[in-house]
Protein backbone atom coordinates (compact mmCIF):
# COMPACT_ATOMS: atom_id res chain seq x y z
CA UNK A 1 0.00 0.00 0.00
CA UNK A 2 1.51 3.28 -1.03
CA UNK A 3 1.94 6.36 1.59
CA UNK A 4 -1.27 8.20 -0.15
CA UNK A 5 -3.33 5.50 0.19
CA UNK A 6 -2.44 5.06 4.17
CA UNK A 7 -2.88 8.54 4.63
CA UNK A 8 -6.83 8.11 3.19
CA UNK A 9 -7.40 4.94 5.03
CA UNK A 10 -6.56 6.82 7.69
CA UNK A 11 -8.58 9.59 7.27
CA UNK A 12 -11.60 6.80 7.08
CA UNK A 13 -10.75 5.61 10.42
CA UNK A 14 -13.99 6.27 13.03
CA UNK A 15 -12.03 8.83 15.10
CA UNK A 16 -11.62 10.98 12.04
CA UNK A 17 -15.19 10.97 10.82
CA UNK A 18 -16.69 14.39 10.89
CA UNK A 19 -20.00 13.17 12.71
CA UNK A 20 -18.33 12.99 16.09
CA UNK A 21 -17.50 16.43 16.02
CA UNK A 22 -21.19 18.01 15.59
CA UNK A 23 -24.14 18.17 17.15
CA UNK A 24 -26.08 19.34 14.53
CA UNK A 25 -27.07 15.69 14.07
CA UNK A 26 -26.07 12.50 16.00
CA UNK A 27 -26.55 8.63 15.31
CA UNK A 28 -29.41 7.27 16.90
CA UNK A 29 -31.30 4.08 16.47
CA UNK A 30 -34.08 4.84 18.24
CA UNK A 31 -34.60 8.97 17.59
CA UNK A 32 -34.05 11.23 14.54
CA UNK A 33 -30.66 12.74 14.28
CA UNK A 34 -31.60 15.90 15.05
CA UNK A 35 -33.64 15.22 17.83
CA UNK A 36 -31.07 12.95 18.95
CA UNK A 37 -28.52 15.91 18.88
CA UNK A 38 -30.84 17.63 21.47
CA UNK A 39 -30.45 14.80 24.33
CA UNK A 40 -27.73 15.37 26.52
CA UNK A 41 -25.51 12.02 27.32
CA UNK A 42 -27.40 11.45 30.81
CA UNK A 43 -30.89 10.79 28.94
CA UNK A 44 -29.10 8.07 26.94
CA UNK A 45 -27.20 6.49 29.92
CA UNK A 46 -30.47 6.28 31.83
CA UNK A 47 -31.92 5.10 28.19
CA UNK A 48 -29.39 2.42 28.50
CA UNK A 49 -29.69 1.60 31.90
CA UNK A 50 -33.02 1.03 31.69
CA UNK A 51 -32.70 -1.43 28.73
CA UNK A 52 -30.12 -3.47 30.43
CA UNK A 53 -32.35 -3.57 33.45
CA UNK A 54 -34.98 -5.20 31.66
CA UNK A 55 -33.07 -7.71 30.16
CA UNK A 56 -31.70 -8.67 33.43
CA UNK A 57 -35.37 -9.64 34.33
CA UNK A 58 -35.31 -12.28 31.17
CA UNK A 59 -31.39 -13.42 30.60
CA UNK A 60 -29.25 -13.11 33.34
CA UNK A 61 -26.19 -13.27 31.57
CA UNK A 62 -26.07 -9.85 30.83
CA UNK A 63 -25.41 -8.94 34.39
CA UNK A 64 -21.58 -8.57 33.93
CA UNK A 65 -22.09 -5.40 31.95
CA UNK A 66 -23.61 -3.52 34.45
CA UNK A 67 -19.63 -2.64 36.24
CA UNK A 68 -18.50 -2.03 32.18
CA UNK A 69 -20.29 -0.53 29.63
CA UNK A 70 -23.47 0.85 31.26
CA UNK A 71 -21.04 1.26 34.50
CA UNK A 72 -21.06 5.31 35.33
CA UNK A 73 -17.60 5.21 34.45
CA UNK A 74 -18.51 4.47 30.66
CA UNK A 75 -20.39 7.95 30.58
CA UNK A 76 -16.88 9.47 31.01
CA UNK A 77 -14.74 7.27 28.28
CA UNK A 78 -13.74 9.37 25.37
CA UNK A 79 -12.34 5.40 23.55
CA UNK A 80 -11.28 8.02 20.27
CA UNK A 81 -8.31 9.06 22.61
CA UNK A 82 -7.66 5.70 24.61
CA UNK A 83 -4.69 3.30 23.83
CA UNK A 84 -4.78 0.41 21.65
CA UNK A 85 -4.88 -1.56 24.70
CA UNK A 86 -8.00 0.39 25.85
CA UNK A 87 -10.12 0.00 22.90
CA UNK A 88 -9.20 -4.04 22.33
CA UNK A 89 -10.39 -5.04 25.81
CA UNK A 90 -13.37 -2.38 24.91
CA UNK A 91 -14.03 -4.02 21.26
CA UNK A 92 -14.25 -7.38 23.02
CA UNK A 93 -16.60 -6.03 25.71
CA UNK A 94 -18.87 -5.13 23.38
CA UNK A 95 -19.02 -8.01 20.84
CA UNK A 96 -19.86 -10.30 23.68
CA UNK A 97 -22.39 -8.22 24.52
CA UNK A 98 -23.85 -7.92 20.95
CA UNK A 99 -23.25 -11.75 20.91
CA UNK A 100 -25.63 -12.35 23.62
CA UNK A 101 -28.16 -9.64 22.35
CA UNK A 102 -28.58 -11.15 19.43
CA UNK A 103 -31.52 -14.05 20.55
CA UNK A 104 -33.18 -10.82 21.98
CA UNK A 105 -32.62 -8.25 19.37
CA UNK A 106 -36.31 -7.59 18.41
CA UNK A 107 -36.67 -6.46 21.96
CA UNK A 108 -37.29 -2.84 23.04
CA UNK A 109 -34.74 -3.15 26.16
CA UNK A 110 -32.09 -4.38 23.35
CA UNK A 111 -32.79 -1.12 20.94
CA UNK A 112 -32.37 0.93 24.06
CA UNK A 113 -28.92 -0.92 25.00
CA UNK A 114 -27.96 -0.59 21.31
CA UNK A 115 -28.87 3.33 21.74
CA UNK A 116 -25.95 3.96 24.41
CA UNK A 117 -23.54 1.95 22.64
CA UNK A 118 -24.26 3.94 19.40
CA UNK A 119 -24.13 7.14 21.53
CA UNK A 120 -21.00 6.22 24.09
CA UNK A 121 -18.98 4.07 22.45
CA UNK A 122 -19.77 4.76 18.92
CA UNK A 123 -20.22 1.07 17.80
CA UNK A 124 -21.80 1.87 14.73
CA UNK A 125 -18.34 2.68 13.06
CA UNK A 126 -15.79 0.93 15.77
CA UNK A 127 -17.89 -2.56 16.15
CA UNK A 128 -19.93 -2.44 13.22
CA UNK A 129 -19.61 -6.09 11.92
CA UNK A 130 -21.09 -7.09 15.54
CA UNK A 131 -23.64 -5.44 15.14
CA UNK A 132 -24.25 -6.04 11.77
CA UNK A 133 -23.88 -9.86 13.21
CA UNK A 134 -26.35 -9.26 15.96
CA UNK A 135 -28.94 -7.75 13.65
CA UNK A 136 -28.88 -9.92 10.29
CA UNK A 137 -30.90 -13.09 11.73
CA UNK A 138 -33.70 -10.06 11.65
CA UNK A 139 -32.80 -9.47 8.42
CA UNK A 140 -36.35 -9.01 6.81
CA UNK A 141 -37.50 -6.55 9.52
CA UNK A 142 -37.84 -2.78 9.28
CA UNK A 143 -35.31 -2.77 12.68
CA UNK A 144 -32.62 -4.49 10.94
CA UNK A 145 -32.91 -1.21 8.18
CA UNK A 146 -32.29 1.18 10.81
CA UNK A 147 -29.19 -0.35 11.78
CA UNK A 148 -27.89 -0.45 8.46
CA UNK A 149 -28.95 3.56 7.92
CA UNK A 150 -26.69 3.84 11.24
CA UNK A 151 -23.96 1.86 9.12
CA UNK A 152 -21.21 3.40 6.61
CA UNK A 153 -18.95 1.13 3.62
CA UNK A 154 -15.72 -0.01 4.71
CA UNK A 155 -13.49 -2.91 4.36
CA UNK A 156 -15.95 -5.16 5.45
CA UNK A 157 -17.23 -7.57 2.65
CA UNK A 158 -20.50 -8.36 4.73
CA UNK A 159 -21.32 -4.92 5.61
CA UNK A 160 -20.50 -3.88 2.14
CA UNK A 161 -22.75 -6.51 0.50
CA UNK A 162 -25.57 -5.11 2.76
CA UNK A 163 -25.31 -1.40 2.94
CA UNK A 164 -24.73 -1.66 -1.72
CA UNK A 165 -28.88 -3.13 -1.25
CA UNK A 166 -30.12 -0.39 0.93
CA UNK A 167 -28.06 2.02 -1.23
CA UNK A 168 -30.15 0.65 -4.24
CA UNK A 169 -33.91 0.22 -1.62
CA UNK A 170 -33.31 2.78 0.58
CA UNK A 171 -35.61 1.52 3.17
CA UNK A 172 -36.62 -2.05 2.25
CA UNK A 173 -35.64 -4.95 4.69
CA UNK A 174 -33.04 -7.32 3.15
CA UNK A 175 -35.19 -9.98 1.31
CA UNK A 176 -34.43 -13.87 2.21
CA UNK A 177 -34.22 -14.79 -1.82
CA UNK A 178 -30.95 -12.41 -2.03
CA UNK A 179 -29.48 -13.24 1.58
CA UNK A 180 -29.28 -16.88 0.20
CA UNK A 181 -27.98 -16.05 -3.29
CA UNK A 182 -25.27 -13.80 -1.80
CA UNK A 183 -24.16 -16.58 0.77
CA UNK A 184 -23.59 -18.85 -2.00
CA UNK A 185 -21.82 -16.79 -4.22
CA UNK A 186 -19.79 -14.86 -1.53
CA UNK A 187 -17.98 -17.82 0.99
CA UNK A 188 -17.17 -15.45 3.30
CA UNK A 189 -20.69 -14.17 3.81
CA UNK A 190 -21.24 -17.79 4.52
CA UNK A 191 -18.46 -17.94 7.24
CA UNK A 192 -20.01 -15.06 8.49
CA UNK A 193 -23.00 -16.55 9.48
CA UNK A 194 -21.41 -19.96 10.29
CA UNK A 195 -19.25 -18.37 12.68
CA UNK A 196 -21.95 -16.73 13.71
CA UNK A 197 -23.18 -19.79 15.36
CA UNK A 198 -19.96 -20.53 17.04
CA UNK A 199 -19.37 -17.07 18.46
CA UNK A 200 -22.53 -17.55 20.24
CA UNK A 201 -22.55 -21.01 21.96
CA UNK A 202 -19.15 -19.46 23.02
CA UNK A 203 -20.91 -16.67 24.62
CA UNK A 204 -23.21 -18.23 26.33
CA UNK A 205 -20.69 -21.06 27.56
CA UNK A 206 -21.33 -21.50 31.20
CA UNK A 207 -24.76 -19.48 31.52
CA UNK A 208 -27.21 -22.28 29.38
CA UNK A 209 -26.85 -25.56 29.63
CA UNK A 210 -29.13 -26.39 26.59
CA UNK A 211 -28.34 -22.97 25.11
CA UNK A 212 -32.52 -22.67 24.40
CA UNK A 213 -32.48 -18.90 23.65
CA UNK A 214 -29.85 -19.86 20.82
CA UNK A 215 -32.74 -21.76 19.07
CA UNK A 216 -33.43 -17.96 16.31
CA UNK A 217 -29.87 -18.25 15.80
CA UNK A 218 -30.04 -22.11 15.08
CA UNK A 219 -32.93 -21.82 13.00
CA UNK A 220 -31.61 -18.91 10.96
CA UNK A 221 -28.24 -20.98 10.20
CA UNK A 222 -30.05 -24.07 8.93
CA UNK A 223 -32.71 -21.58 7.17
CA UNK A 224 -30.00 -19.80 5.35
CA UNK A 225 -26.78 -22.55 4.17
CA UNK A 226 -29.64 -25.57 3.62
CA UNK A 227 -31.84 -22.99 0.69
CA UNK A 228 -28.15 -22.21 -0.42
CA UNK A 229 -26.98 -25.51 -0.72
CA UNK A 230 -29.85 -26.07 -2.63
CA UNK A 231 -29.69 -23.04 -4.46
CA UNK A 232 -26.46 -23.56 -5.90
CA UNK A 233 -25.78 -25.17 -9.00
CA UNK A 234 -22.89 -27.18 -8.09
CA UNK A 235 -20.90 -27.89 -4.58
CA UNK A 236 -17.83 -26.78 -4.87
CA UNK A 237 -14.77 -28.58 -3.15
CA UNK A 238 -14.51 -25.12 -1.95
CA UNK A 239 -18.12 -24.65 -0.20
CA UNK A 240 -17.32 -28.12 1.14
CA UNK A 241 -14.00 -27.13 3.05
CA UNK A 242 -15.50 -23.77 4.06
CA UNK A 243 -18.53 -25.67 5.83
CA UNK A 244 -16.64 -28.74 6.99
CA UNK A 245 -15.35 -27.22 10.54
CA UNK A 246 -18.79 -26.46 11.32
CA UNK A 247 -20.36 -29.38 10.35
CA UNK A 248 -18.12 -31.51 12.45
CA UNK A 249 -18.34 -29.28 15.59
CA UNK A 250 -22.26 -29.17 15.44
CA UNK A 251 -21.88 -32.90 15.01
CA UNK A 252 -19.93 -33.40 18.12
CA UNK A 253 -21.90 -30.61 20.02
CA UNK A 254 -24.08 -31.49 22.49
CA UNK A 255 -26.50 -29.08 21.84
CA UNK A 256 -29.86 -30.77 20.38
CA UNK A 257 -30.49 -27.79 18.53
CA UNK A 258 -27.95 -27.47 17.17
CA UNK A 259 -27.07 -30.62 15.90
CA UNK A 260 -30.71 -30.55 14.57
CA UNK A 261 -29.54 -28.18 12.09
CA UNK A 262 -26.22 -29.55 11.11
CA UNK A 263 -28.06 -32.79 10.17
CA UNK A 264 -30.10 -30.55 7.89
CA UNK A 265 -27.01 -28.76 6.44
CA UNK A 266 -26.06 -32.57 5.83
CA UNK A 267 -28.88 -34.04 4.51
CA UNK A 268 -29.05 -31.15 2.11
CA UNK A 269 -25.20 -32.15 1.55
CA UNK A 270 -26.02 -35.29 0.50
CA UNK A 271 -28.83 -34.28 -1.77
CA UNK A 272 -26.39 -32.51 -4.08
CA UNK A 273 -23.06 -34.45 -3.57
CA UNK A 274 -22.69 -38.33 -3.91
CA UNK A 275 -20.67 -39.32 -1.29
CA UNK A 276 -18.65 -42.68 -0.36
CA UNK A 277 -19.65 -45.63 0.94
CA UNK A 278 -17.87 -45.48 3.85
CA UNK A 279 -18.54 -41.39 4.40
CA UNK A 280 -22.45 -42.77 4.68
CA UNK A 281 -21.63 -45.15 7.37
CA UNK A 282 -19.59 -43.17 9.11
CA UNK A 283 -22.37 -40.84 9.44
CA UNK A 284 -25.33 -42.97 9.52
CA UNK A 285 -23.42 -44.44 12.92
CA UNK A 286 -22.95 -41.21 14.43
CA UNK A 287 -26.49 -39.50 13.75
CA UNK A 288 -28.09 -42.94 14.71
CA UNK A 289 -26.42 -42.84 18.29
CA UNK A 290 -27.19 -39.17 18.68
CA UNK A 291 -30.93 -40.31 17.95
CA UNK A 292 -30.89 -42.46 20.21
CA UNK A 293 -29.34 -39.98 23.35
CA UNK A 294 -31.67 -37.36 21.65
CA UNK A 295 -34.81 -39.39 20.54
CA UNK A 296 -36.80 -35.47 20.66
CA UNK A 297 -35.12 -35.10 17.57
CA UNK A 298 -36.82 -38.04 15.55
CA UNK A 299 -39.95 -36.88 16.93
CA UNK A 300 -39.39 -33.71 15.07
CA UNK A 301 -38.39 -35.12 11.60
CA UNK A 302 -34.93 -35.42 11.27
CA UNK A 303 -34.89 -38.91 11.78
CA UNK A 304 -37.62 -39.16 8.96
CA UNK A 305 -35.23 -37.45 6.13
CA UNK A 306 -33.13 -40.59 5.79
CA UNK A 307 -34.53 -41.13 2.43
CA UNK A 308 -33.37 -37.56 1.35
CA UNK A 309 -30.17 -38.39 2.45
CA UNK A 310 -29.90 -41.00 -0.02
CA UNK A 311 -25.94 -41.28 -1.61
CA UNK A 312 -27.69 -42.10 -4.87
CA UNK A 313 -28.72 -38.76 -5.63
CA UNK A 314 -27.06 -35.64 -6.74
CA UNK A 315 -23.89 -34.99 -8.78
CA UNK A 316 -21.24 -37.62 -9.72
CA UNK A 317 -18.46 -36.36 -7.56
CA UNK A 318 -17.89 -37.82 -4.12
CA UNK A 319 -16.19 -36.86 -0.72
CA UNK A 320 -13.92 -39.35 1.35
CA UNK A 321 -14.71 -39.75 4.56
CA UNK A 322 -11.25 -38.89 6.59
CA UNK A 323 -12.88 -35.95 6.56
CA UNK A 324 -15.56 -36.47 8.87
CA UNK A 325 -13.68 -38.51 11.33
CA UNK A 326 -14.57 -37.39 15.27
Amino acid sequence: MTSLAHQLKRLALPQSDANLLTRSEVASLLFDPKEAASMDRSTFYALGCTGLEELLGIEPAFLEFQSTLFSPASTTLERSIQSKEVNKKLDAGISLFLTRLCPYFLLKPAHKCIEWLVHRFHIQLYNADSLLACALPYHDTNVFVRVLQLLKISDSDVKSFCLSLFVQKPGVPLSRGTLIAHCYTDLSFMDFICSLVTRSIEAYSGHSGSCSQLRVIFSFYACTIVPALDAVDRVSNTIISKLLPYVQTGLKSSLADYKAATYMIVCQLAVKVVMEASLVDSLAVHISKSLIKEPVLAKEGVGSRRSTCSPLRGSTRSWSAPCWRS
